[in-house]
């Protein structure tokens, strides 16, 4: 059996894996970004064309602002809006503002002339109380590198979501499976197969849904052929109760309308008006022992008895009642007597006497019924035999007792099997022997 994948593994799985190969893949990219921009800075004039266009975008600003060098704050808000920029501004050389210290009201106060390097970017800038000099440090390519940083995070971040979603599709498209499968069996599709696939939780679920389709289809299936097996007795029913009848009604009338020549003829069809009557009770009796039956829902077993113990009283009653009616019968019981069996004594008792009841209807009462023990790997049993009259084509039952018969012995886990021909009939019983050491 392959070990359990759950669903909790494969999504920490998932989320290393798409974390892991976003972080590589920023990286890779980072590096490039940084490489691209170093080389372009290095051999284009890039640093120059920037720092001057930005010069001249602060000459522009302080013109419409009509700004003074004394204005630090407003000089300041410009310098900050632009990541990577630092601005000095000398009167003579002297500095009197720097965006280094945009607070320090003593820059430049003493009047000392501060370090002026001729090789930076500078411009001549006019303010409202005079013309100034200023130095801008400004470095593009990390200033670039920064937006493409960030647009690198976020790219990342979305192929992260990405590559998560489409390993969550697999998941999402295998439940939505399964519901459009429960949805099948809501609707009475039983025949197809509730698909299996993986080895996590939803594999597990598959597993069960699947086995409760086959429990629901082969439930229907005993329904319908429960369903078709009372149909079809209740229409042999209503044949076999028809023939009686009809008998009956004829030597009812005749015998009320007194249309007989005599005594000894009254007595005649009274006589079978009787045995029509005996008749159909019996096949009632057949019917309701059947309705019994089905009925119930489980058979309660006995704990384990002896086979000897378990059939000597039914079989003491079924030669006894096969001797009043003048029926001889024949018993090998040798075998093994002791092996114990789990019954349950109701249902034997009524099986026993059906199976008399049909010998005394069918069988031939010049020869003796036989009943020997027969035994078949791990079950034990009887088997009943007797020679059959020739077929009475008025006679013709509904055979409800031996239907009853394999009812009762399917609920108790038994075997029933039925040979019949012209001149013979055979029933066998066969029940499992019970295992001693599951029982202790």
């Amino acid at each position: 059996m392959k070990k359990q994948d759950s669903l909790t593994a494969q999504f920490i799985r998932l989320l290393t894996a798409a974390g892991l190969g976003c972080l590589v893949l920023f990286a890779a990219l980072q590096g490039l970004l940084v490489g691209a921009l170093g080389w372009y800075d290095s051999h284009s004039d890039l640093r120059g064309r920037e720092t001057g266009r930005l010069l001249a975008e602060f000459q522009d600003y302080v013109t419409a602002e009509g700004l003074a060098s004394t204005d630090a704050a407003a000089i300041t808000g410009w310098v900050g809006q632009r990541d990577f920029t630092l601005l000095e501004l000398y009167r003579d050389q002297v500095l009197v503002y720097s965006s280094f210290v945009p607070d320090r009201a003593d820059v430049g106060a003493e009047g000392r002339p501060a370090p002026f390097y001729d090789w930076m970017p500078r411009a001549d800038i006019t303010f409202a109380d005079g013309q100034l000099q200023a130095l801008l440090y400004y470095d593009p390519a990390l200033a670039w590198g920064r937006v493409g940083t960030t647009a690198l995070m976020v790219l990342c971040v979305a192929l992260f979501l990405l590559i998560f979603l489409l390993g969550c599709r697999r998941i999402v498209r295998y439940i939505c499976l399964l519901s459009g499968e429960i949805q099948a069996m809501e609707g009475g599709d039983l025949s197809h197969p509730v698909t299996i696939r993986g080895r996590d939780e939803l594999t597990a679920l598959a597993s069960c849904l699947d086995a409760m389709r086959l429990s629901l289809r082969r439930q229907h299936q005993e329904e319908a052929e429960a369903a078709a097996r009372v149909k079809g007795l209740i229409t042999e029913m209503s044949h076999d109760l028809r023939t009686p009848l009809t008998t009956l009604l004829l030597y009812t009338e005749i015998v009320a309308g007194g249309r007989y020549q005599s005594r000894a003829q009254l007595e005649e069809y009274l006589g079978k008006i009787d045995a029509k009557a005996r008749q159909i009770k019996q096949l009632s009796d057949n019917l309701f022992e059947y309705a019994l039956v089905t009925r119930d829902t489980a058979a309660a077993l006995d704990p384990p008895a002896p086979f000897c113990q378990v059939f000597e009283e039914p079989l003491a009653d079924f030669a006894a009642q096969l001797d009043e009616s003048g029926f001889g019968c024949l018993f090998e019981l040798e075998g093994d007597g002791q092996a114990r069996l789990r019954v349950c004594r109701p249902y034997i008792r009524r099986i026993i006497d059906n199976i008399a009841s049909n010998i005394l209807k069918y069988a031939d009462p010049a020869q003796p019924a036989a009943v020997r023990m027969v035994r078949e790997g791990g079950k034990i049993g009887l088997a009943f035999s007797n020679a059959a009259l020739p077929p009475d084509p008025g006679g013709e039952g509904t055979k409800v007792g031996l239907v009853s018969v394999g009812t009762m012995m399917e609920k108790m886990h038994a075997e029933v099997r039925v040979s019949q021909t012209d001149r013979a009939f055979c029933i066998t019983l066969l029940f499992p022997i019970a295992d001693p050491i599951a029982d202790e």
